[in-house]
């Protein structure tokens, strides 16, 4: 598997994203989620900062996946680009690149928020491997 794969589930959809370090992990469940959403967007987009908190390393992957949706949503815009900077046992930090969204509805599907169902984010021989879901 490269980069992430999508997962279907009953009533859900997930993601399962590797990398060879911790961001690179977070890097590639965020393009999974922007991916199933159908948000992306080619080209330059303005960097928005994202820097979030919580008490383990899964619940700082929905915190950080949150993030990304909460700014596609108020903000109407596609994802040009991911970059975690940071992701230590506490906060996790980078930017997304924010873009004009395409006019009409997406091809992708809405996602209500980020569950904790089956969610898991383990270091494994060949580096880092996450597994999120998403309320669709």
């Amino acid at each position: 598997m490269t980069g992430f794969e999508i997962l279907e589930h009953t009533a859900d959809v997930g993601v399962r994203a590797v990398g060879p370090s911790l961001e690179a992990c977070f890097e590639n469940a965020t393009h999974g989620l922007v991916e199933i959403m159908g948000i992306g967007a080619p080209g330059p987009g303005e960097d928005v900062a994202i820097d979030v908190g919580a008490d383990d390393l899964e619940a700082l992957l929905v915190e950080w996946l949150d993030e990304v949706i909460y700014l596609h949503e108020t903000r109407d815009a596609a994802v040009a680009a991911v970059r975690v900077e940071r992701v230590t046992q506490g906060r996790a930090a980078g930017s997304v690149q924010l873009a004009p969204r395409a006019p009409g509805p997406s091809e992708g599907t809405q996602v209500k928020a980020v569950t904790f169902h089956q969610l898991g984010v383990e270091e494994t021989p060949a580096g880092w491997r996450a597994q999120v879901f998403f309320d669709v």
